[in-house]
């Protein structure tokens, strides 16, 4: 088993539990992280590449006003496909931030997270707290850890996050 994910309410801290136990792995680091840029009344999904600094992907774009999301479907079929694709060849540890239900139906992203998760590479991910089959059939996975993150643990769950994946390395 060397599958984990953070899961949990909006807001709650996953990203930043994520982010800090970043600071802390002595690993070689691939996959995606996911950031929020905002530009007036847009909000905007931007996956970036941990392999390399140069690429980066808009995903989702959400116009807060109409509440409408528009979802970049190539973004995810080619661009995040290549970074995972390197992360698969080249680091010890993939991060998938923020995997949703947006991803449902992009079978080419959606096999390509199965292919990782079925691999030896340790896997580090959160997981958004929606249901859909694609985040349920990674939920129900018997080499899968999953931790609620939670007002109450986000303080002090850093460590045995670190701990796990200590675990996962011997």
């Amino acid at each position: 088993m060397n599958n984990l994910f953070l899961t949990g309410p909006v807001g709650i801290g996953k990203s930043t539990i994520l982010q800090n136990i970043l600071k802390e792995i002595n690993l070689s680091i691939g996959g995606y992280i996911t950031n929020r840029v905002y530009e007036e009344h847009y909000k905007k999904f931007v996956a970036k590449s941990l392999v390399d600094d140069l690429e980066h992907y808009t995903i989702i774009k959400v116009d807060t006003k109409k509440n409408l999301m528009k979802v970049f479907k190539e973004s995810f079929e080619t661009g995040l496909i290549q970074i995972l694709d390197k992360s698969i060849k080249h680091t010890d540890l993939i991060i998938l931030d923020e995997l949703g239900t947006a991803e449902n139906d992009i079978n080419i992203f959606t096999s390509k997270v199965f292919e990782i998760l079925d691999s030896e590479k340790i896997v580090l991910g959160v997981l958004k707290d929606f249901n859909c089959d694609f985040l349920s059939n990674i939920r129900k996975r018997n080499d899968v850890i999953i931790i609620r993150i939670t007002e109450e643990n986000r303080d002090h769950i850093l460590d045995k996050v670190l701990d796990i994946i200590k675990g996962f390395i011997n």
